[in-house]
């Protein structure tokens, strides 16, 4: 498949608004239509496809109008369905990590706060002979 074909191809594919088995075994079928094409007209251009087959905006435009407005209408809502269960799981995940991130910010604190709460004493020698033979 020269590159011709696949640009053209891609074209199409990005101009149909959802993915569907139907959609799959469209663009199948065009790809091998646009193989034999270019097969019997070994110089073919990009041009020469769309001058063939059409625009992809009109290709994609015919696929569109041949499905049923049912059809249509799931595909979308699967589409806006998906869209909103990504957005939801990040901001979820973005939530869950800032809990995180307090958290830490918390142990650290408290770390932090008892490290200085203790006193350091210098030992010097009339200390540690006070504390082996007691005050007097």
């Amino acid at each position: 498949m020269n590159k011709e074909i696949k640009k053209y191809i891609k074209y199409v594919k990005k101009i149909i608004p959802f993915y569907s088995k139907d959609k799959k075994e469209f663009l199948r079928l065009l790809t091998q239509k646009i193989i034999e094409f270019s097969n019997t007209h070994p110089n073919c251009t990009y041009q020469n496809i769309i001058d063939e087959f059409g625009s992809p905006n009109e290709v994609a435009g015919s696929y569109i109008e041949s499905l049923e407005n049912d059809d249509i209408i799931k595909q979308l809502n699967k589409k806006y369905i998906f869209k909103t269960l990504v957005t939801i799981i990040i901001f979820i995940s973005i939530g869950i990590w800032c809990l995180e991130i307090y958290h830490f910010n918390k142990l650290y604190q408290d770390a932090r706060d008892s490290i200085h709460g203790y006193w350091v004493e210098e030992i010097t020698e009339d200390s540690r002979i006070e504390n082996e033979y007691g005050s007097f």
